[in-house]
């Protein structure tokens, strides 16, 4: 009976890595999914890196499409360029599927699609995010220069995404969109360019 269950749980590790991937249809789940996490949707290192080592798992397995289905409130900028960054090198093409929410970090992150998909009802929201700085004078105006980096790294990831569906907008238009919340139904996001298209 013990090696019966044992050869069960072999020939079945390969379908199951964890229960945010399901390997036979290349399917990686974050956001709300994950029960042993306090936080599922939430960007930060240790969801950031349960996508990346998904990714990695998946991309290694085979070059074949990869599908990411996406809820996620926003989080760590550090923690969601570094998903955005893999998820442009993985030799695999992949689709993200944004259902929900798809706030601040997460509207980043989807960027980095190759297919860019979105759910009837999901929202997304742009913003410039909230730096959250604590320190002395001086710590704070090198943190401050150093988000002026970040935000202009964030306008050009969505620059180069929305041009090719509004061959006219600026990187100006995008500072001035990101300079308070800005939400977008599925079809608005669209329209602008956040996305190719509803699921």
């Amino acid at each position: 009976m013990a090696k019966r269950i044992s050869d069960l749980f072999l020939a079945n590790v390969e379908k199951f890595h964890s229960d945010n991937l399901y390997i036979p249809t290349r399917t990686i789940y974050f956001g709300g999914t994950n029960v042993l996490d306090e936080d599922p949707d939430e960007v930060n290192s240790k969801t950031a890196g349960q996508l990346i080592k998904n990714l990695h798992i998946l991309d290694t397995k085979e070059k074949s499409p990869i599908t990411i289905m996406l809820s996620t409130p926003g989080g760590s900028w550090e923690d969601g360029i570094a998903m955005y960054d893999v998820i442009k090198k993985v030799k695999s093409s992949v689709t993200v599927i944004a259902m929900g929410k798809l706030y601040s970090m997460g509207s980043i992150i989807i960027q980095a699609a190759d297919r860019r998909l979105l759910m009837p009802n999901a929202t997304i929201m742009i913003h410039d995010g909230n730096d959250g700085y604590i320190g002395d004078a001086k710590s704070y105006e090198n943190w401050a220069e150093f988000s002026k980096h970040t935000r202009k790294t964030m306008y050009k990831i969505y620059y180069d995404k929305m041009k090719k569906k509004k061959a006219k907008i600026t990187l100006k238009d995008i500072e001035e969109l990101c300079g308070h919340d800005n939400w977008f139904t599925a079809k608005e996001a669209i329209k602008i360019g956040l996305a190719d298209r509803l699921v």
